[in-house]
């Protein structure tokens, strides 16, 4: 049994390991927003650092000119540090024809929304099957990271390369990466990275994994200690934490810090949707599902009539990330047009477990027994 001075000891250890952490971002509180495509934009991004945490500005689908011009308006919102996530590009590749059968379900809908038959020398110019875009400009968009000078750079869906990390360590920009696994952490440990965002299955939005499969999935309890251990590196706990005592769970367990999504999507400084807004009132674990539909990957979304009506397509669906390269535009285009039964909504396992009406309630919250 654990005495009273045991207990003072470990809460004082992880208590320190915050601070420490938060010093070397140059941050008051370790508390990270997660990077959310579509959701998360500049003034959520400077609104979280504004209050104490490091906003983390999110990369899907964007240019380096949109980067760049992301990073300025968060600069010309606060004079906070901030992290830039970024993607690492897939290797596989994938033709149009690998999607035929989706694409044809999806036809009607797809016209509904004035966007390209996938099946077509248009659709085929339009939607990026193969990844070939992302590939192709990686280096100008890592480039215009580097230019913006963020406090940090996150990697998802794998770690950089030795180019990548010798050019943020000679900038002394702090590099993250992501992993699901205990393994997938280990990796990230011999490529020399400086933190791990330890994504646990509670979490919202696709899997980044990149060694294992998406389907190992790791709970946050087990894989917060477990890294740590084994890494000695800070560990940053995500997925699934909405609430204060839950960040505090996390550093007990060996987190020197805390990624939240989910819990910012009610700030008024998200780009949350107002279908969105009103499902974060009602929707609880129960509401979600795991499918591979969006992107060809695991992702924990809000179960809707478009997953309903795809259902049975989803044994028969390539890999990732060739679904998204299709459900990607139609999520966002359906999104735009207000159709709420085909907007795609990422919910962590503890949806309903907050509401907070700014994105530094949400730090606040979150940080309040660190």
């Amino acid at each position: 049994m654990t005495s009273t001075s045991e207990s003072i000891g470990i809460l004082e250890e992880a208590q320190r390991r915050e601070k420490e952490f938060a010093a070397r971002l140059g941050i008051e509180r370790a508390v990270l927003s997660a990077p959310m495509t579509g959701t998360a934009g500049a003034k959520l991004v400077a609104a979280v650092s504004a209050a104490g945490g490091l906003g983390v500005l999110p990369t899907g689908g964007m240019t380096a000119e949109d980067i760049r011009k992301s990073a300025e308006e968060i600069r010309s919102l606060t004079d906070k540090p901030f992290a830039i996530q970024i993607r690492i590009p897939p290797k596989v590749t994938h033709r149009q024809e690998d999607l035929h059968e989706l694409a044809e379900g999806l036809s009607e809908v797809l016209k509904d929304l004035e966007l390209p038959d996938p099946l077509s020398p248009e659709g085929e110019a339009f939607y990026d099957f193969a990844s070939a875009r992302e590939r192709e400009s990686f280096d100008e968009r890592f480039a215009t990271i580097l230019a913006a000078k963020p406090s940090a750079v996150i990697s998802t869906s794998g770690g950089f390369r030795e180019p990548e990390a010798e050019a943020l360590f000679d900038a002394r920009i702090m590099n993250i990466g992501t992993a699901t696994t205990l393994r997938e952490a280990k990796v990230l440990r011999a490529a020399r990275v400086d933190a791990i965002i330890c994504q646990g299955s509670e979490a919202a939005g696709p899997r980044s994994n990149f060694e294992d499969p998406d389907d190992v999935l790791t709970g946050l309890m087990s894989l917060v200690p477990a890294a740590a251990r084994a890494t000695r590196l800070p560990v940053i706990a995500a997925g699934g934490i909405s609430e204060g005592t839950q960040a505090l769970g996390a550093l007990l367990a060996g987190a020197s810090g805390v990624m939240a999504g989910t819990a910012f999507l009610s700030a008024c400084e998200s780009l949350a949707s107002p279908y969105v807004r009103n499902v974060l009132i009602w929707a609880t674990a129960a509401h979600l599902t795991m499918t591979r539909l969006y992107t060809g990957r695991l992702v924990r979304a809000l179960r809707s009539p478009l997953l309903d009506a795809l259902q049975d397509y989803e044994p028969r669906l390539p890999a990732w990330p060739s679904p998204e390269a299709l459900m990607r535009p139609l999520t966002e285009a359906a999104r735009r047009q207000g159709r709420e039964e085909l907007e795609a909504v990422y919910l962590g396992q503890s949806a309903g477990r907050s509401n907070w009406r700014t994105a530094r309630e949400a730090v606040e919250a979150l940080s309040k027994y660190f």
